[in-house]
């Protein structure tokens, strides 16, 4: 218990140095002008509609992820799972990614590397997705930040690509190759067709875009003047900042790439009231979840990391 306060104190402690930076130069009073001038009643409506976009849409995901995969799973099954996820992102970051594996492994009885897997699998497709948002982007706004960087994403796509390629193409003829693509775990890569690229990539895809509308009328509400095509255009790297594990909720990384990339359309007094408040409602909307079953499932999956069971359920090499 000690060890988890000590991992939740100090992820909020990376995050509250993070902001502290980002505020330097920044008077109190100024801040609490700006946290003023927010249009309520456009930014808690856009707040509200992005955590129902990331929260139903992920829910779909994973849904689809594990059924493709894993074992049949119907969106009302996997409600209560990603509720958990989202709770303990709060509380917990470690162990969030662990709700959705210990679920399918005492729901469905899918192995927890099995399971892991899969995880992994829609993990490097959303860097793809958001590689190639890049990469459009710096093809389709020259004026962009990303324009001048485009060989970042392509460096990361590239190696992703082949990668697909590897496990489309059917069984490997080195002998390495074939032990590793043979490992029971890794059966969301080799079963994974172009179909099931296509359905979850557009189901990602629907989730990100939605959540660009979302963002730009979360702008808005701060009375930052900013096209919805210059959001669209910087949107993959809020997606990366957002995504960073370091983190809860992305707290602190979330508002160094909302202050830094639309620094020349507010102050930055402005821009950090309007971050913190994202992070804010998100934190206000995912504490709930820890009520009701799913509040009893995320601490099912802490005691179960309290007792090693997530742990030794995979050290077997044989598990693999």
């Amino acid at each position: 218990m000690s060890r988890r306060f000590l991992h939740t104190l100090a992820a909020y402690g990376v995050a509250l140095v993070i902001i502290w930076y980002i505020a330097r130069g920044i008077s109190t009073a100024q801040l609490l002008h700006d946290f003023s001038m927010a249009n309520l009643w456009l930014f808690v409506p856009a707040s509200l509609g992005s955590f129902t976009i990331w929260f139903a849409g992920e829910t779909l995901l994973f849904a689809c992820l594990f059924s493709f995969f894993n074992a049949r799973t119907s969106f009302r099954e996997m409600l209560p799972a990603n509720a958990a996820q989202y709770f303990l992102q709060l509380v917990n970051s470690a162990l969030a990614g662990s709700a959705l594996v210990l679920f399918m492994n005492r729901r469905k009885g899918v192995p927890f590397l099995a399971a892991g897997c899969s995880m992994i699998f829609q993990a490097l497709l959303d860097v793809q997705i958001m590689a190639a948002m890049a990469l459009a982007a710096a093809i389709l706004a020259p004026g962009s930040l990303i324009h001048r960087y485009w060989y970042y994403p392509a460096a990361v796509l590239t190696p992703l690509l082949v990668n697909d390629w590897f496990w489309m193409r059917g069984r490997p003829a080195s002998r390495l190759c074939q032990w590793f693509y043979d490992r029971p775990s890794m059966q969301a890569f080799r079963l994974a067709q172009p179909l099931h690229y296509v359905s979850l990539g557009a189901i990602r895809v629907a989730i990100f875009l939605a959540y660009g509308v979302m963002l730009y009328f979360q702008i808005k509400g701060f009375r930052v003047q900013v096209e919805p095509s210059q959001v669209f255009a910087f949107l993959p790297a809020v997606l990366f900042f957002d995504g960073l594990p370091f983190t809860p909720v992305g707290l602190g990384p979330v508002q160094a790439i909302l202050v830094t990339g639309f620094q020349g359309y507010a102050s930055p007094a402005r821009l950090l009231a309007m971050a913190l408040s994202i992070s804010f409602m998100n934190i206000v909307f995912q504490a709930p979840l820890g009520l009701g079953s799913a509040g009893a499932f995320a601490r099912e999956v802490t005691h179960a990391a309290a007792r090693g069971l997530l742990r030794d359920q995979s050290a077997p090499a044989q598990a693999l």
